[in-house]
């Protein structure tokens, strides 16, 4: 291009305001190199609701740059809207680059942290000076949600900016046509964060001492503690018994699944099955953790799976693994979050040497701040679609896009696996997953992470959406904001949260199925199918109701509420029966229950299908006391198979008994007939009764869209088979796909709701 423009009656300039996740993610190079190849002059920059393009030149190159703008951008870009007006020209002699501008309107998208590219990963080990270095990145990879503390995305805005750069990485960040150009978190190792190991008191800086150190102590059975990207790892060899009981041992978790990450999918087919899905999302920028389904080979450590057949498996997104892997002989290591069991996640550095100082194999610290801890996400594909089970890093704080305004409103999410979610404009902006909030540490993980939300979006909250349940701590925080509140139904929340995901705005008929779901007539919801819209529900069906005795102790003991069911539908002296489950109980405790239960002393009332799952599993001595959340109905899983089967009986209705299915399972076990062909029929009736329900409801109102959604769904036999069901009916079934099914998704719907109820 020439130094001064030569206008022609073709000469035209054009103003693009660019929005979506355009931030953090090479956006800016990536619009300059390519007004550069369309030989355009003009400029870009940063502002808080996306981002500014000027560009001038001749029609042609316009057009040209318009069109290639959305059709190679960065793969982690996602461009949501691209507004185009014609301008004057401004005489612009090049294309630059201008400093963000900041204001406190509107402000873009955070983007969540990527993993680390294959160019970086290519220089990472070739022979120039970011070689061996643990903290390589470019602008198309990186940290970026964990390190923000401000917007808009620069480095003095990020953990980085306690880094100067060095004149070589100024350099690289300042020319347009590097990788680096505008990287904000770029730097080498003359410049940038270091590790420090630090075992038996004694420190160690050179890093590929480290490196050497940590890939000898996991090969030889030792357990360490590694920072990671959001947080503190533990982590020990995959195929060693002792290292991964030391491990169970030291985050007080003595039974469930532990993930496990592998040095390359090559490497996981040797112990897993893996599906072209389940790899496409394995190896994504994302690398969430994908819990696969089958029994992993014998040749994995026992005690990582815990019984299940079934595996959490993921693959290396930071330089440092992929640098530990060279040094390990070993093909896979246990990776979990550094806590202790329903903590939130460990990162601070002080806090994680003094609970690390007694582990085998000692504590790797680096010098770059955590700023936005976040744990790994979890992901289960069902219908060949990715299912959220845990929505966390590499997925937030991506927002979700609505047809409507919920800005201003709060929405505090539930109790259990806890994520709140504030509105900003017409976008539902979710915190990364929280984690139970009957927690201390967690709560508070919970309130510290509002604030921090607040301020990053520029965000005041004028109204309050919450849980009616009135004891949830979430509840009890928008109650104390002194704004106006609205408590929401926990299952309408629920469907809510589908219908605004997928942008319905008719009703639907909503199909809840969970846990735990405080009710409108004070008992304990979970079986719920619904007429629904954002403003109201109608109460369609649910399972009948059945006493809990003990209460909230059922969750630990399923043999409880087994016991409740059998009382409840086998007639006769139920004592004698010759079953697992009273093989495994004293007798005597267990008639002083029933007699609490006939009296209903501490024995609530609840409907829930996540309890009729505990029963089950109790009932047929597959899980008598779960050692963590739905280990009973994750247990069962175990003795599902393939082919048709017949339901069980069951009395269908506004109320749905299963009393009939109960006998005739209790006469299978006297049969002693399969675990599998009991577990599977029992699935396969669950699904029948959901797909009767749903049609009572069709006959109420003519609708034929049907929303799935509660943590029973992420079973996937039962899943698949409802949806093969309800199609089969000529319903058109939503799922949740960009947050969680479980309570982790619920305060999208609490948002939509409190939006159109408060108009």
């Amino acid at each position: 291009m020439s130094d001064a423009p030569f206008h022609t009656n073709n000469y035209r300039a054009f103003r693009l305001k660019v929005r979506g996740r355009v931030q953090g993610v090479g956006f800016r190079p990536f619009v300059f190199r390519l007004a550069h190849d369309c030989h355009l002059a003009g400029e870009v920059c940063n502002q808080p609701d996306g981002v500014s393009i000027f560009i001038e030149g001749t029609e042609t190159d316009c057009q040209k740059f318009i069109r290639s703008l959305r059709e190679e951008a960065p793969g982690a870009a996602v461009i949501k809207e691209i507004v185009l007006q014609e301008s004057p020209p401004e005489n612009h002699r090049v294309f630059s680059i201008r400093p963000s501008r900041e204001s406190d309107q509107l402000i873009a998208e955070v983007c969540p942290d990527i993993s680390i590219c294959d160019d970086c990963l290519e220089e990472l080990n070739a022979d120039t000076r970011r070689s061996g270095y643990p903290f390589i990145n470019c602008t198309n990879c990186g940290p970026r949600f964990t390190i923000i503390e401000d917007f808009p995305y620069d480095r003095k805005h990020t953990s980085m900016n306690e880094f100067s750069m060095c004149k070589t990485c100024r350099k690289e960040f300042e020319n347009p046509l590097d990788r680096r150009f505008h990287a904000q978190p770029t730097s080498c190792p003359d410049c940038g964060p270091a590790y420090v190991f630090h075992e038996n008191g004694q420190t160690e800086t050179d890093f590929s001492t480290i490196i050497r150190k940590l890939g000898d102590q996991l090969d030889e059975g030792r357990v360490v503690a590694l920072k990671g990207l959001g947080g503190y790892h533990i982590a020990c060899g995959a195929f060693n018994e002792a290292a991964v009981a030391e491990l169970r041992s030291f985050k007080k978790r003595e039974r469930k699944p532990l993930a496990v990450m592998f040095r390359s999918v090559d490497a996981l087919r040797k112990i897993m099955p893996v599906s072209i899905r389940e790899e496409q999302i394995l190896t994504s920028w994302r690398k969430p953790i994908v819990v696969l389904s089958g029994q992993p080979k014998s040749t994995l450590a026992s005690g990582i799976t815990a019984g299940l057949k079934s595996l959490g498996a993921f693959l290396p997104y930071l330089p440092l693994h992929h640098l530990l892997f060279e040094k390990l002989s070993t093909d896979a290591i246990v990776l979990t979050s550094g806590n202790e069991s329903d903590t939130p996640i460990l990162h601070d550095d002080r806090e994680a040497l003094h609970l690390f100082k007694e582990l085998s194999g000692g504590t790797l610290t680096n010098n770059r701040r955590i700023a936005r801890r976040a744990d790994d996400s979890v992901v289960r594909v069902i219908l060949n679609s990715a299912l959220l089970m845990r929505r966390s890093r590499g997925y937030c704080p991506a927002p979700v896009d609505l047809n409507f305004s919920v800005d201003g409103i709060l929405a505090t999410g539930a109790e259990l696996s806890n994520a709140f979610c504030i509105g900003s404009g017409n976008q539902a902006v979710f915190s990364q997953h929280i984690g139970d909030l009957k927690n201390v540490e967690t709560y508070d993980f919970f309130t510290e992470n509002i604030a921090k939300f607040s301020e990053i979006y520029r965000f005041k909250p004028r109204r309050y959406a919450c849980d009616m349940h009135p004891d949830y701590l979430s509840t009890k925080y928008a109650l104390d904001s002194g704004k106006p509140c609205i408590g929401i139904q926990h299952h309408h929340a629920h469907i809510a949260a589908v219908m605004a995901e997928h942008g319905l705005e008719e009703p639907v008929i909503g199909v809840a199925y969970d846990g735990t779901g405080y009710g409108t007539d004070g008992h304990t919801w979970g079986s719920e199918v619904m007429l629904a819209d954002y403003k109201n529900f109608q109460r369609i069906s649910h399972f009948e109701y059945i006493p809990l005795p003990g209460g909230d102790r059922v969750t630990d003991e399923p043999w409880r509420t087994a016991l409740s069911y059998l009382v409840h539908s086998y007639v006769g002296e139920w004592d004698e029966l010759d079953i697992p489950l009273l093989q495994k109980l004293d007798i005597s405790r267990a008639k002083k229950l029933e007699e609490a239960v006939r009296k209903g002393i501490n024995s609530p009332l609840s409907c829930s299908a996540g309890r009729l799952f505990d029963a089950i599993a109790a009932l047929t001595g597959i899980c008598t006391e779960s050692n963590y959340h739905a280990e009973a109905p994750q247990l069962l899983e175990n003795y599902l198979h393939d082919g048709p089967v017949l339901p069980y009986s069951f009395l269908p209705g506004k109320t749905v008994s299963f009393s009939p299915m109960i006998r005739e399972i209790i006469l299978d076990l006297q049969r002693h007939l399969p675990l599998e062909s009991i577990i599977t029929r029992f699935h396969t009736t669950i699904a029948e009764a959901a797909r009767l329900q749903v049609k009572l409801a069709a006959e109420k109102q003519d609708i034929n869209k049907v929303a799935l959604s509660g943590g029973s769904f992420q079973n996937k036999y039962l899943t698949e088979k409802l949806v093969h069901l309800l199609k089969q009916d000529g319903f058109t079934v939503f799922l949740p796909g960009e947050v969680s099914c479980n309570d982790g998704g619920i305060a999208l719907g609490q948002l939509a709701i409190a939006a159109h109820k408060m108009k």
